[in-house]
């Protein structure tokens, strides 16, 4: 899926649990394979990254966790909101079960696929955007000028021994480089600039818990 955000500044993660099951059966006629995987994910804090636990035991034959972590991974990466990869969640193999003679790794790799879809979806999952801490440092004279520009979210602190004030913003990564721009045009390359990225928070279309609305979805 490409919605047109650039996955170098937005991630999707999941603001609760979600527990679900992928199966994979053979046609009426006994054509086709069987697995069936259960997974459970479950949000964990800004920042901790992604945690993956197998709890599964033996009811999936070790023969097939190579492809049932294949699985987890493209989901991972894909994303089930805006094709964005995942972060801060933490995913369970929690159960499954498989046929002698019917499995395939193919098999354990789609039903590992549509669990972790279905249980993501369950677990209402959140668009998030890189943003930034940025500083600027200008004579008082541009102060006002340049806190128009950054916007509402900024604040001032003077330094009175230099007669410079010292404004900062949260910003939104994607918005940074033009917002820069900007600054230098308005302080005619006079305000001294720095930029530090600050993590991920939710996106303004979702800040209120609703997942973003994705054609198609």
């Amino acid at each position: 899926m490409n919605t047109g955000l650039n996955r170098a500044f937005y991630r999707e993660t999941v603001q609760g649990r979600g527990v679900a099951d992928g199966k994979v059966t053979p046609q009426p006629d006994g054509a086709g394979a069987y697995a069936h995987v259960r997974v459970a994910v479950d949000a964990l804090s800004r920042g901790r990254g992604n945690v993956l636990s197998w709890n599964a035991r033996s009811t999936i034959p070790a023969e097939f966790a190579p492809a049932v972590l294949q699985g987890i991974d493209y989901v991972m990466t894909a994303g089930v909101l805006a094709g964005l990869p995942l972060i801060d969640v933490q995913i369970s193999i929690a159960d499954g079960s498989y046929h002698e003679e019917d499995s395939t790794r193919d098999a354990f790799r789609q039903a590992a696929q549509e669990a972790l879809t279905a249980a993501l979806l369950q677990a209402q999952p959140l668009l998030l955007e890189s943003y930034s801490t940025l500083s600027v440092i200008v004579p008082a004279k541009l102060a006002t000028v340049v806190q128009t520009v950054i916007g509402s979210e900024s604040r001032q602190a003077v330094q009175s021994e230099t007669h410079l004030y010292a404004i900062n913003a949260g910003i939104a990564t994607a918005e940074l480089n033009e917002l820069i721009r900007k600054v230098l045009v308005v302080t005619s390359g006079v305000g001294q600039i720095t930029c530090t990225h600050a993590g991920f928070r939710p996106a303004p279309e979702s800040a209120g818990g609703s997942p973003v609305a994705v054609a198609g979805r």
